[in-house]
């Protein structure tokens, strides 16, 4: 029998045409491809020349075969609490690396709830164990990358592409490759694509791409999709996209999309991918991930730093208020909040020049009887001025007339003033005309925080603390810190001497505490204050 007659046949040698025989003669089948089969590595080499050819056209189809093969799920797979498919937006889960599990954002938030109304310890969602501070964390890390975590070690590998160590890097991915992650093939895409401390190699490239494919990256199967695209092979460009969009891949539904209206995808493929695309997204929802995606975007406003704290600044030099109200006056006729030193500067002008006490803003003759300044300010509330009503609002709940304070400090935080907030945070924390309640306590509390309320910052930083939030609680006192409140870099730094706040942030703090501080400075504040420590010490004298 001749060798390339029997090529093929499941019962002889494709070389030399010997038959297989039970426990006496096995056959193994050819590396790469199923069609041929051989009694010894010597037949094999000896037949190379002549199975080539069909070799590699019989891997490359055996190859699409898995490459083309619809994943059932992405590379992020399904929450392991929850069981919901995890999205494929990285932002939108969480990995705590006690046990290196990555948690969608719902089932995490749901868990900071409940701890947050027990007033217990963070702990992680999937272990329980007590969430690490920072040190920790990174110790955790390298045990589990000691142990072949291959999601700790492709992170490792993050941290090193970072930081610049492209060395590093490509040793992490390569292992977490190895190990069958499919966004460490990804990354070493990227690193062939563009030569990141390896040569280009657009052939590395592309079965890397191939690889994190397979294993449901969505990304990487868009790219191939690129691709095909750019080099003409629409039909299976059009198959990779069409594999993406099935698990919910937004723009290569959106390919598709334009694909359809080009005609090269059929009515029927692009109507039963879309179906299948929109089945892939409304799995991934759930109540407790739009309440954790509400969470994210409050969270989001609620860090970002204040341009200034909620006294602005003074209207008259422009220079920021002094947290310190006792440094500043409130002009009844106006309800504007004036700095001592223009207050001072204009009474002097006045004094000197014997004209009349008028406003130094808005040129109003002023009183100094009770009954006026009480009567303007109840004209500026009528007109809604959101200061207004809190200064009445305070001066009743002064007078413990809870009910009608709560009336105005609810208006005036309606109408947006911090101060307000602030106050009716601590009548639902202390029961004052209200039931006690810790929700609204603590959202009032974050409303004057974005207002930029050093003091309501504070306490939500306190409140972090003890729940033993410690990452947030460090962000509000840095971000208290940075507006001039000295309570806040004083427990900062108390955070940073316990390790729980980085040098670098404390540092950033500090600089930015000071320059808030120098900020609120200028002559005639200091000639103000002066002429006050003065009449103080006079009147201790007397």
């Amino acid at each position: 029998m001749v060798a390339n007659e029997v090529e093929g046949a499941d019962s002889c040698c494709a070389s030399c045409g010997i038959a297989e025989v039970d426990e006496i003669k096995l056959l193994k089948t050819c590396d790469d491809c199923d069609l041929v089969r051989y009694c010894s590595d010597k037949c094999q080499q000896d037949h190379q020349s002549q199975h080539e050819a069909k070799c590699k056209e019989r891997a490359a189809e055996l190859r699409d075969d898995i490459l083309f093969r619809q994943p059932e799920s992405t590379h992020m797979g399904d929450c392991p609490i929850c069981f919901l498919p995890l999205p494929f937006e990285h932002q939108k889960s969480m990995m705590n690396t006690c046990c290196s599990k990555i948690i969608c954002d719902g089932c995490h938030h749901a868990n900071q709830l409940r701890e947050r109304e027990a007033r217990l310890q963070n702990t992680c969602p999937f272990c329980r164990k007590i969430l690490p501070t920072k040190k920790e964390a990174e110790m955790n890390a390298m045990k589990r990358v000691a142990a072949n975590d291959r999601v700790a070690i492709h992170i490792e590998g993050v941290k090193h592409y970072q930081s610049g160590d492209f060395e590093s890097a490509f040793e992490c991915y390569t292992k977490a490759a190895e190990l069958g992650n499919a966004m460490a093939h990804y990354e070493l895409s990227v690193l062939y694509q563009y030569g990141e401390h390896v040569e280009k190699d657009e052939k590395k490239e592309n079965y890397h791409l191939e690889e994190a494919a397979i294993r449901g990256h969505l990304e990487a199967r868009y790219d191939l999709a690129t691709k095909e695209a750019r080099n003409d092979r629409f039909g299976r460009a059009v198959y990779h996209w069409i594999i993406a969009a099935n698990l919910g891949h937004d723009d290569s539904i959106q390919a598709l999309k334009t694909c359809y209206t080009h005609g090269v995808v059929s009515k029927e493929w692009f109507d039963a991918t879309l179906s299948a695309h929109q089945a892939s997204v409304d799995a991934t929802k759930s109540l407790q991930r739009e309440a954790a995606t509400e969470a994210m975007v409050r969270d989001e406003i609620l860090f970002r730093q204040p341009e200034s704290s909620h006294l602005g600044s003074c209207p008259i030099c422009l220079l920021p208020l002094s947290l310190t109200l006792m440094k500043s006056r409130v002009q009844s006729c106006c309800m504007k909040i004036i700095c001592r030193g223009c207050a001072y500067t204009d009474r002097m002008r006045q004094r000197n020049e014997g004209l009349e006490r008028t406003c130094p803003l808005c040129a109003t003759k002023t009183s100094q009887r009770e009954e006026d300044i009480h009567m303007n300010k109840m004209k500026r509330a009528e007109a809604n001025d959101p200061f207004a009503v809190m200064e009445i609002g305070r001066e009743l709940y002064r007078k413990g007339c809870y009910d009608n304070a709560f009336e105005y400090l609810s208006k005036a935080a309606v109408l947006g003033d911090a101060m307000a907030h602030y106050h009716l945070s601590l009548m639902y924390r202390k029961g004052e005309g209200v039931e006690k309640d810790m929700g609204k306590e603590l959202y009032h509390l974050e409303e004057a925080a974005i207002a930029g309320h050093p003091d309501a910052r504070y306490n939500l930083a306190g409140y972090e603390d003890r729940n033993g939030s410690i990452e947030r609680s460090v962000k509000h006192y840095i971000i208290a810190a940075k507006l001039g409140h000295d309570e806040s870099i004083q427990m900062l730094k108390k955070c940073y001497v316990d390790g729980k706040a980085e040098k670098d942030d404390f540092a950033a703090a500090l600089r930015g505490h000071q320059a808030a501080v120098d900020a609120t400075k200028s002559p005639q504040r200091e000639e103000a204050a002066n002429v006050d420590l003065a009449k103080q010490s006079s009147k201790l004298r007397n």
